[in-house]
């Protein structure tokens, strides 16, 4: 499977200088498409990103990434640019997922709103809950496969209160169905005492947000940290009650005097929870943007905590190379924090700029970890 996907890795570097000659998407099409946005707004930008991925099945699927990037107004220059983003998966396992992402930036910088809402039918790998005392592999023995119907839309807003900080509030809305594939698979959830119904939870998420780097696509100095608290009740209507307590802080630097070619960025991250859980819920090591090069699902518990840093030069306008590291792990709470094993990671990437005029670039990961690995495909920095 590895010299496959590292062959369509490398042939998805080279698309965008071969579109013109067998395009899998034509480039005309992309400048029809812009042109004809231009005549609403000159100053809005369309790009579409495809890509091969391993999928949360590590089966071999492919991702869509339409993107329009725009500003709210020309007059306004402090915010950030606006944008509309759209994914289209699938992987040849059966699993699907469609989502929709609108970031909106306004009136000088004071005001930002972001939107979500996706969809999708997955085919899971389940190694248990609380496997994290150990190494575990990837063998047939260590999981059961499992499928995850989710259903979730998110609406956030928030205000500069001082300089760089923003205070705001997040609404959750989701309902999920998680379930074994066959009887094998369902007793090994119940034993988790996961529930087999569908389970909707409506969660109010407080959050401050601390933000003066200098570019929201591509950071070469400044901070970007938040911290937030998710209240799941059931006088919110929620199946289930539980807390998380959560917060991360990204920095960077810039290493040469005279140039921003060279930077150096670092990445922690850190979670806990109380209360009842779905399976989804969880920290799940890997699986979210915070870890790259482990199977999710392996390491899956109430908390986790991670550290990771990334040395990135820019080659060229449009290319640039990074290298990180990082380690972590999951645990049932602080007070337990110690036997648990620490899960080492590091990787390559290969940054794309796809929209030069906005610094908006495709991402390209390739990542080893203990035991596992992994490659992933990304709009931005890695962090």
């Amino acid at each position: 499977m590895r010299p496959a996907i590292l062959f369509l890795m490398l042939l998805l570097y080279f698309v965008p200088q071969a579109m013109s000659q067998n395009p899998i998407i034509s480039h005309d099409s992309i400048v029809f498409v812009e042109k004809t946005l231009h005549k609403v707004g000159r100053n809005v930008n369309f790009t579409i990103v495809p890509g091969p991925v391993i999928g949360t099945t590590q089966k071999l699927g492919f991702a869509l990434l339409p993107m329009i990037v725009y500003s709210l107004n020309k007059k306004d220059t402090l915010s950030p640019p606006s944008s509309t983003a759209v994914l289209f998966y699938f992987d040849f396992y059966g699993s699907w997922a469609f989502a929709i992402k609108q970031s909106l930036y306004w009136n000088q910088n004071k005001w930002r709103a972001f939107f979500t809402l996706g969809v999708g039918d997955l085919k899971l790998k389940y190694f248990g809950i609380g496997r994290d005392t150990v190494i575990v592999s990837n063998n047939d023995t260590n999981y059961v496969w499992t499928r995850e119907r989710d259903l979730d839309v998110s609406a956030t807003c928030f205000r500069k209160i001082f300089k760089g900080l923003y205070g705001g509030l997040e609404l959750r809305y989701s309902v999920s169905n998680y379930q074994g594939t066959d009887s094998a698979s369902q007793a090994e959830l119940a034993k988790a005492a996961l529930p087999f119904e569908k389970v909707s939870q409506t969660v109010l998420i407080p959050t401050f947000v601390w933000d003066n780097r200098d570019n929201i696509f591509w950071s070469t100095k400044g901070y970007y940290a938040s911290i937030n608290f998710q209240l799941s009740n059931k006088f919110l209507f929620s199946s289930r009650d539980y807390s998380i307590l959560s917060g991360w802080v990204n920095g960077y630097y810039s290493l040469l005097r005279h140039s921003r070619k060279l930077t150096l960025a670092w990445h922690f991250f850190t979670q806990a929870g109380w209360g009842e859980f779905q399976y989804r819920t969880y920290a799940n090591y890997g699986r979210g943007d915070n870890v790259t090069g482990y199977t999710g699902g392996k390491y899956v518990n109430f908390c986790e905590t991670t550290v990771q840093t990334e040395l990135r030069y820019d080659l060229r306008n449009f290319i640039a190379f990074g290298g990180y590291a990082g380690t972590g792990k999951v645990f049932t709470s602080f007070d337990v924090f110690g036997p648990s094993a620490w899960l080492h990671f590091g990787g390559i990437r290969l940054y794309l700029n796809i929209i030069p005029s906005r610094n908006i670039r495709v991402r390209l990961d390739a990542a080893m970890a203990r035991k596992d690995y992994g490659f992933y495909i990304g709009i931005g920095q890695g962090f």
